[in-house]
């Protein structure tokens, strides 16, 4: 008899589990869409710091003797994206990192990786040294399935400042990122050697 009690229990709490989320609910209504890219961009620097000092992108370009020249910065972003001759700051929710550390993909919804960038210097075409400007900050965040399910449901962001953001499914971002397709899009050739 008590087996029998026990057993029922467990298969109402399965039944209701299933039931958590009404069918045709919107994700704003199940908060699974949190965290609103407005709200990253104010509170990121409170996510975990990943790398502890910055990491340059492109360290073939920072190792050149007199500095990387126009021509090889420009051939870098063509090559590597908008981020190649700087360093990174990488930041990450508690999802994203354990994810990361663990290798799990892919990604949870909700996980969110944030890029803080520091652009470096480099030769004009006249010789002359030019002083790295146009620090930005750009990110991603795991969205619902159903989002953009040929690139991974990841939302992508960019700000100089909070004010004026670009997000969504920003088509350099998807381009770059879909050379780490095997990785949840995630690149990772910075991460700490344990």
């Amino acid at each position: 008899m008590m087996f029998a009690r026990t057993s029922s229990f467990f298969i109402l709490a399965a039944a209701l589990a299933g039931c958590s989320q009404a069918p045709g609910a919107s994700p704003k209504e199940t908060g699974i869409e949190s965290p609103a890219v407005s709200e990253i961009a104010v509170s990121y620097d409170k996510l975990r710091q990943i790398t502890k000092q910055p990491v340059f992108v492109n360290p073939e370009l920072a190792m050149l003797c007199r500095g990387a020249s126009q021509q090889q910065v420009e051939a870098a972003r063509a090559k590597h994206g908008p981020h190649a001759n700087t360093q990174i700051l990488v930041y990450m929710n508690d999802p994203a990192a354990e994810a990361f550390g663990s290798s799990v993909h892919p990604f949870p919804v909700g996980a969110v990786i944030v890029k803080k960038k520091i652009m470096l210097s480099y030769r004009s075409n006249d010789g002359k040294q030019v002083l790295g400007t146009g620090h930005g900050v750009g990110g991603m965040v795991k969205r619902s399935p159903g989002y953009d399910p040929s690139h991974g449901d990841w939302e992508y962001f960019y700000f100089d400042k909070p004010s004026a953001i670009e997000s969504g499914k920003i088509s350099s971002c998807i381009q770059c990122h879909e050379g780490a397709k095997n990785a949840d899009y995630v690149f990772g050739t910075w991460q700490p050697k344990s």
